[in-house]
């Protein structure tokens, strides 16, 4: 009777309600994988919100920049009209230092090498008179002790209404100028010990960076701190790796083919009509020769650092950016179902038949993982100006596959062994 009625039942009744017994168990799968992508959307965040990055992500770093600016040719050079640079490295002074143990040392009056305060004052003085004929001022010269010339330089770099100054981080103290003149920090200190890779927003709770600094005294945006940074509100990595949009090769003097950009002090201030040179002009000033520090993209001078931070920060490269969540969610989704509910079952078939051993799988996961965020890496970087962590994340979603592979396997086995006892 029983065999009677299921047969009657329309045909595919048994097929449909199998798969419905099965959806309940689909939907709670679907809704892991849309934690996890939240997971892996709050873990990459965070990870944004470290200061170390691996050597193998640096190397990353530069073949994303290679692809973009020598393949792609998209080498942007923002506001190219708008900037001049000022060398130092050919104006030295010399100055005593009196830190040089106590007045009976033998090391005391010992000299150490500055610039030309002299020259500067000369300088300032001329964009004293045109107050509102330059942009902006980025003084990368650290003014830490006295110095000869500072009688004629004090009142004309404190009188200036639009510049900003480098106060040094060192050893966790805040070296600040002698001048009572707006300033912000500088660190290039390479944080993983040989290559410069990141400068963050703020030093500590409330020292903010000199780019950082100049972008709030040129924008409106505003940046504060409450254990994360926010712009305007908005939630924003307190780290940032600045895109390099000028590099040493842009840099263009007197004595070179193209559009000078590029002057030293002293040839400068010899041409009685210099400020047509800075009129309407950022004008960023450092030891361009002298000062250099590795980066993924070679030596760069530090003054060129701070330019192209602050060219980052104009763009919000360092900003949370809502499609770029949306980007990052949509990706780990899919890796997310890939993993949990549709494994693919032919690579794992592959792996039994030529009997991979278990390392050597694990390798090859880990790489396939790499491969992938790779590529979502390079889609990052290119239209959100974000880098996204590559170890770390590979390494989790490796254990995570791996975990879920055995996962049956480990039931059994402890299933077995709770039935021998």
């Amino acid at each position: 009777m029983i065999k009677d009625i299921v047969v009657s039942w329309p045909p595919g009744f048994i097929t449909r309600l199998a798969r419905d017994a099965r959806l309940p168990r689909y939907k709670r799968k679907l809704l892991i994988v849309f934690f996890h992508s939240v997971f892996l959307l709050a873990l990459t965040v965070l990870l944004q919100y470290t200061s170390f990055i691996r050597s193998d992500e640096v190397d990353f770093l530069k073949f994303a920049a290679i692809l973009k600016h020598d393949i792609f040719k998209a080498d942007e050079k923002p506001w190219k009209k708008n900037v001049v640079f000022i060398d130092v490295s050919k104006d030295p002074s010399l100055a005593e230092d009196s830190e040089y143990g106590p007045p009976d040392s033998t090391m005391r009056g010992a000299q150490r090498v500055i610039t030309d305060r002299v020259k500067l004052a000369k300088l300032f003085s001329i964009l004293n008179q045109h107050p509102d004929g330059y942009k902006y001022v980025i003084c990368d010269i650290l003014f830490d002790k006295p110095g000869p010339g500072d009688g004629s330089l004090k009142p004309q770099i404190e009188k200036l209404r639009k510049i900003v100054i480098s106060a040094i981080w060192d050893n966790n103290k805040l070296v600040k100028p002698i001048f009572k003149v707006p300033s912000g920090v500088v660190n290039y200190t390479a944080i993983n010990k040989t290559t410069f890779t990141k400068m963050p927003i703020y030093y500590k709770d409330s020292l903010k960076s000199l780019p950082v600094c100049l972008f709030e005294k040129t924008t409106p945006y505003r940046f504060t701190k409450s254990y994360f940074t926010f712009l305007n509100g908005r939630p924003t990595f307190n780290t940032m790796i600045p895109e390099f949009y000028y590099r040493p090769a842009d840099m263009v003097t007197a004595d070179q083919k193209g559009n000078i950009n590029t002057y030293y002090l002293g040839e400068l201030l010899a041409d009685p009509d210099c400020f047509s040179v800075l009129n309407n002009k950022f004008i960023v000033i450092g030891d361009f020769a002298n000062d250099l520090h590795v980066t993924y993209l070679g030596r760069m001078p530090g003054s060129l650092i701070l330019w192209n931070t602050y060219l980052t920060l104009y763009k919000h490269h360092a900003s949370i950016s809502v499609n770029w969540l949306l980007m990052l969610f949509f990706f780990y989704f899919l890796i997310s179902y890939w993993i949990i509910i549709h494994p693919e079952k032919k690579i794992n078939e592959i792996h039994k038949k030529i009997r991979v051993p278990f390392l050597s799988k694990f390798l090859i996961n880990y790489i396939s993982f790499i491969g992938v965020l790779v590529l979502i890496n390079i889609f990052s970087y290119f239209y959100f100006g974000t880098f996204v962590s590559l170890f770390y994340i590979a390494t989790y979603l490796t254990f995570i596959q791996l975990v879920i592979e055995k996962y049956p396997e480990w039931k059994k086995n402890l299933y077995e062994y709770i039935v021998s006892l």
